[in-house]
C-alpha cells in the first residue's frame, strides 16, 4: 500500500517536451498570479487597518521564492513545488491582514488554492502546500492565534481545519496524478504520430536525394536536423547528430565556421527581426574549389522568432566563373579603348603598374609599409582605368594587411599574377611591336630641327632639341592626370567638380618622374573625395555648386613647383590632430600636423573604399617627393580650400643632353 502511494506521488524522471512547455506556461501564469496579490493584499490591509506597509513588504518578500525559482530552476516541476509552498504563504498573509469579522472566511483561500494546484499535475506540489498550511496553523495558533482566528479557538478547531486540508489534498493529489497520466498518454499519441511522420520523411528522403541544391533545416540553437538533401553529404560529408551549422561549414573552412557561429549568435539573441539577422548571415563559402551560396528562411509560427530555419545551398561556381570571364572581357575592351584614346598615357600607367605587380608577386617588397603603399597606388590607378579585377584584388590584400596583420596569401598573389599576365598578353596582341620604345615627333618640331640643321645652329642647341623629344611637357602630363581625376570624380558621383590645368612648357624626364606621377594621383583623389563638398553643402556654405580643382606646375627661380589646389572644405586639422595623437605622432605645431597628414595610417575619413580611407596614399606621394630631393607644403583654410605644393630642385626636371647621351650609351 505504501509503495503504491509513493508511486502515485513520485512522477517518472522523464519530462516530455509537452510537459516542459505546459509547465513553463503554468509556472509563468502562477508567478503572475502571485504578483497580482501585492495590490490586493495592500487593499485588504488598508480596509482592515492591519498595516499597508507591512502587507506590501511581506507580500513582496513572499514573491522572491517563486521568482528565483522561475528564472533559475531548469526543472519546471521544482518550480511548481515552490509555487505550492508560496500559495499557502500567501494564504497565511491574507488571513493575517484580513483580521476582522470575515477572517474565518479568508480560510477558503487555502482550500481554493489546494484545488487549483492540481493544474500542475504534480502531487508533490499539493503535499508541500498541505504541509505548509498545517505548520502555519499549528505554529500561529500557539504563537499568534489572532493571526488565524478572530476568536479564542481551541486546538480541536485547528484539528478540524487540518482534517479538511487532508481530505482535499488527497483528492487534489488524485486529480493531479490523473492529469499527469493523461499528459503522458497524450505524448504517447504524439509518438505514434511521429512514427507516421517518420514514414513520410522517408518518402521525402527520396525527393531530397534527387534535388540539385543542398537543403537542410536547423533548430533555433543552430543544430542541423537529421534530414537533409544528398548534396549536403556530397559537399560536406556525413553530418553527425548534434552538429551545428557553424561546425558543418567549419569542417571545410575554419574562418567561415567562425563567421557562421557569430552570425547565428546574433540570430539567437533576437535583438532584431529574423529577416534582418538572417540576412546578415554569410552568403558564400568556398568548399573544395566550389563557391556555395547560402540562402536562409525562418520557418515557424512566430514571425518574430527563429524557431527553425531552412537553409538552401546552391553551387554558383560555374555561374561565377562565367561572370568573371565576362567581366574580364569587358575589362579588356576598356583597356583597348584606353589604348586607342591615349596609348602613351595608358602604356606609361601599365609600365609603372607592371613594376609594382612584379614586386608584389615576387614578394621582394619586404617592408610592410612600402608594400601597403605599393598596393594602394596600384589599386587606385587600376580603379581609375577601370581595371576592377586588379583593384579588387589589391583592396582584398590591403584588408588582409591592415585587419589581420598578414601579408597577401599565395592564392591572392597567384590571382594577381594570373590576371596581370592576361592583361599583358592582350596588350601585346593589340600592339605587338608598337610597344617598343619609339620617339614621336610632331611635324612642327621636325621642321624646326631640319631648319636648324641646315642653318647655323650650334651643336648644343641641336642636342637640346633632340633630347627634348625624349621628355614631355608638364602641361601634357597634367592634362593626362586631369583626365584621370575626372574619372575619379565620376566614380565618386561628384559631377560638380571642374578640373583645370595651369602649366608651362617646361620639360620633364618621364623615366625620372614616373614614380612621382603614379603617387601624385593620391593627392588629387583626396582633393576630390575629402575636399570638394556636395553641391548641396557648397550652396549651404555660400559657395557655387560647382567645385574647382586646379593642377598647376611652374618653375620659380631654381625650383620646380607642382600644386594641387581646391576650393573645398579645407583640411580638418582638429581631426588630424586627434588621429595623430591616437597614433603617437607629433601634433603640437602646424609643421608637425602637416607631417602627420602625410604619415602612414592617418586618414580623416572613417570609411575605407577603393578610392581612399587607408591613410597610405599621402604617405606614398611624400616618399616619392623626398626621393627626388623635394619637400611638401600644405596651405589650407577651413571652408576656403587647400593647396598641396611640392617643390623640387630644378636640376631634377630632366638630365642634360650630355647626361642623356651617357645614360643611353651606358
Amino acid at each position: 500500500m505504501f509503495q503504491r502511494i509513493l508511486q502515485a506521488v513520485n512522477l517518472p524522471q522523464e519530462i516530455t517536451n509537452f510537459e516542459q512547455d505546459y509547465l513553463q506556461r503554468m509556472n509563468r501564469i502562477g508567478l503572475m498570479f502571485f504578483v497580482a496579490h501585492v495590490p490586493v493584499f495592500a487593499a485588504v490591509a488598508f480596509f482592515n487597518e492591519t498595516g499597508v506597509g507591512l502587507a506590501l513588504g511581506l507580500t513582496l518578500g513572499a514573491l522572491i521564492g517563486p521568482a528565483l525559482a522561475y528564472f533559475t530552476f531548469s526543472n519546471p516541476r521544482n518550480v511548481s513545488v515552490v509555487h505550492g509552498f508560496t500559495s499557502m504563504v500567501m494564504g497565511a498573509l491574507l488571513v493575517h491582514f484580513g483580521q476582522g469579522p470575515v477572517q474565518i472566511e479568508m480560510h477558503f483561500y487555502f482550500f481554493v488554492l489546494l484545488a487549483l494546484l492540481a493544474v500542475f499535475a504534480n502531487p508533490r506540489a499539493i503535499i508541500v502546500a498541505a504541509a505548509t498550511a498545517a505548520v502555519h496553523h499549528l505554529g500561529l495558533w500557539i504563537w499568534l492565534p489572532t493571526s488565524i482566528f478572530n476568536y479564542d479557538a481551541p486546538v480541536w478547531v485547528v484539528a478540524i481545519h487540518a482534517g479538511f486540508v487532508v481530505l482535499e489534498s488527497v483528492a487534489a493529489c488524485f486529480i493531479a496524478r490523473s492529469f499527469f497520466d493523461n499528459v503522458i498518454g497524450l505524448d504517447k499519441i504524439v509518438q505514434k504520430r511521429t512514427a507516421e511522420v517518420d514514414q513520410r520523411n522517408r518518402d521525402m528522403r527520396v525527393v531530397l536525394d534527387n534535388v540539385h541544391q543542398g537543403l537542410l533545416t536547423v533548430s533555433a540553437e543552430g543544430v542541423v536536423a537529421p534530414e537533409y538533401s544528398a548534396r549536403v553529404s556530397e559537399w560536406f560529408g556525413d553530418v553527425p547528430a548534434g552538429t551545428t551549422l557553424a561546425q558543418l561549414v567549419g569542417g571545410k573552412s575554419s574562418k567561415a565556421g567562425e563567421l557562421f557561429e557569430i552570425g547565428w549568435d546574433q540570430v539567437q539573441m533576437g535583438f532584431m527581426p529574423p529577416i534582418v539577422t538572417l540576412d546578415q548571415m554569410p552568403k558564400r563559402v568556398e568548399v573544395d574549389g566550389k563557391v556555395l551560396e547560402f540562402g536562409y528562411r525562418s520557418v515557424g509560427s512566430d514571425p518574430e522568432v527563429v524557431e527553425r530555419a531552412l537553409i538552401v545551398i546552391t553551387d554558383r561556381t560555374a555561374e561565377l566563373a562565367a561572370q568573371a570571364t565576362e567581366a574580364a572581357q569587358r575589362e579588356t575592351l576598356r583597356v583597348f579603348e584606353r589604348v586607342m584614346a591615349d596609348k602613351n598615357g595608358f602604356l606609361e600607367f601599365f609600365d609603372e603598374a607592371n613594376e609594382i605587380v612584379s614586386g608584389v608577386v615576387a614578394e621582394t617588397i619586404e617592408d610592410t609599409t612600402l608594400l601597403k603603399r605599393a598596393l594602394h597606388t596600384l589599386k587606385g590607378n587600376a580603379a581609375i582605368f577601370q581595371i576592377n579585377t586588379v583593384a579588387d584584388l589589391c583592396h582584398a590584400m590591403e584588408d588582409r594587411l591592415v585587419d589581420e596583420g598578414e601579408r597577401p596569401s599565395k592564392d591572392q598573389l597567384a590571382l594577381l599574377s594570373q590576371r596581370w599576365e592576361g592583361l599583358k598578353k592582350n596588350l601585346d596582341t593589340l600592339l605587338g611591336k608598337r610597344r617598343r620604345s619609339i620617339v614621336e615627333v610632331e611635324d612642327a618640331d621636325f621642321e624646326g630641327l631640319l631648319s636648324a640643321v641646315l642653318g647655323d645652329a650650334k651643336h648644343e642647341d641641336l642636342a637640346a632639341r633632340i633630347a627634348g623629344w625624349k621628355y614631355e611637357s608638364a602641361t601634357r602630363r597634367l592634362v593626362g592626370i586631369a583626365d584621370k581625376a575626372r574619372r575619379v570624380a565620376r566614380r565618386l558621383n561628384k559631377e560638380n567638380v571642374e578640373i583645370n590645368v595651369e602649366a608651362g612648357e617646361h620639360l620633364l624626364d618621364p623615366a625620372r618622374w614616373s614614380g612621382f606621377w603614379a603617387s601624385f594621383v593620391h593627392v588629387i583623389r583626396n582633393a576630390i573625395d575629402h575636399g570638394i563638398e556636395s553641391s548641396e553643402d557648397r550652396i549651404a556654405a555660400g559657395k557655387s555648386a560647382e567645385g574647382h580643382v586646379v593642377l598647376r606646375s611652374y618653375v620659380e627661380r631654381d625650383e620646380l613647383v607642382v600644386q594641387v589646389q581646391d576650393d573645398g572644405r579645407g583640411v580638418d586639422w582638429a581631426r588630424v590632430k586627434a588621429k595623430a595623437e591616437a597614433a603617437g605622432i607629433g601634433h603640437s605645431t602646424q609643421s608637425e600636423l602637416v607631417t602627420a597628414l602625410f604619415a602612414d595610417g592617418i586618414s580623416t575619413k572613417d570609411e575605407v573604399t577603393q578610392i581612399s580611407g587607408r591613410g597610405v596614399g599621402m604617405a606614398a606621394v611624400r616618399a616619392a617627393c623626398v626621393a627626388r630631393q623635394g619637400r611638401v607644403e600644405v596651405h589650407s583654410q577651413p571652408g576656403a580650400g587647400t593647396t598641396v605644393e611640392f617643390r623640387f630642385p630644378a636640376a631634377e626636371m630632366a638630365p642634360s643632353p650630355t647626361e642623356l647621351y651617357n645614360n643611353i650609351a651606358a
